[in-house]
């Protein structure tokens, strides 16, 4: 049984060679390659329109209007294309083997080469602009990482919804997470140099730490700290996490007193802020 199934996979394996599909993303994917163009963003949504954008010329690279296309084998590579319907960059799962130009390794790499879409729903001014969406008509469950989101202008959550084409599509709900294995809470969307990214505060400034002295707890990542109890996360000190997702002109949060978990506290581990649970 073990020789037939050495046989079948070897097989298989060069079947899916001789197809292209080495695992190798051949072709297709940008650095910063094609570029459109043009500078930050200085427009804004306009009572719940999209925020649009020019590059050079107001041209986007052609490249950028492809469709998605996985390509034709079985792997999964992720990796983002350009939407030009709302100008977002967004993620997808690559399957290798060739397939098209609109594909990027990285969201950066993305936003540099495909600027100059005319709607664009990533593009903002200031601070507080952008809010994280889902990509897909159904949210990812947590744990998730990057990937599951999108960061798009606030005046144009409705417009990017719309383009999604998701209409009255009925998602199954998650099962519940450890807040040990919870991931969601760390992500926030962020404006830099005119357009909304994903931030992951784990890899940022906001949770660099020498010692635990310098990190302490908070409920999330919002403008505003959550009183749940739950997704919580641990920052710098000094981490001003209200300078990059709250809108301008924001004012005064609703009281609130955190609830952070029994026996949770916030240290500093491998440079790094983390939220560290003990055993009762």
């Amino acid at each position: 049984m073990r020789r037939r199934f050495s046989f079948g996979l070897g097989l298989l394996t060069s079947l899916l060679l001789a197809a292209g599909c080495s695992g190798a993303d051949a072709g297709g994917d940008g650095g910063a390659g094609g570029a459109g163009g043009g500078g930050p963003v200085t427009g804004s949504g306009g009572g719940g329109g999209p925020v649009t954008s020019s590059g050079a010329g107001g041209e986007l690279p052609n490249r950028c209007s492809l469709p998605q296309d996985p390509g034709p084998c079985d792997g999964a590579i992720q990796r983002y294309w350009h939407d030009p319907s709302s100008g977002v960059c967004v993620p997808f799962i690559y399957g290798g083997g060739g397939g098209g130009e609109n594909r990027f390794e990285s969201l950066q790499a993305c936003q540099e080469a495909c600027q100059g879409n005319v709607p664009d729903m990533a593009a903002c001014a200031a601070p507080g602009d952008c809010v994280l969406a889902s990509p897909r008509c159904c949210a990812a469950c947590n744990p998730n990482d990057a990937h599951a989101f999108v960061a798009v202008h606030r005046d144009s959550t409705t417009d990017f919804w719309n383009t999604l084409g998701c209409g009255d599509v009925a998602c199954a709900p998650c099962p519940e997470v450890s807040e040990a294995e919870s991931t969601g809470q760390y992500f926030a969307a962020a404006c830099e140099a005119g357009r909304c990214v994903v931030l992951d505060v784990r890899e940022s400034p906001l949770t660099e730490c020498a010692q635990d002295a310098d990190c302490a707890l908070r409920d999330g990542v919002g403008c505003c700290e959550e009183c749940s109890g739950k997704g919580i996360v641990a920052l710098n000190q000094s981490a001003d996490i209200e300078s990059i997702v709250c809108p301008e002109g924001f004012g005064a949060c609703p009281p609130c007193a955190p609830v952070y978990p029994e026996g949770m506290t916030a240290v500093c581990l491998e440079g790094r802020c983390q939220p560290k649970l003990s055993s009762p």
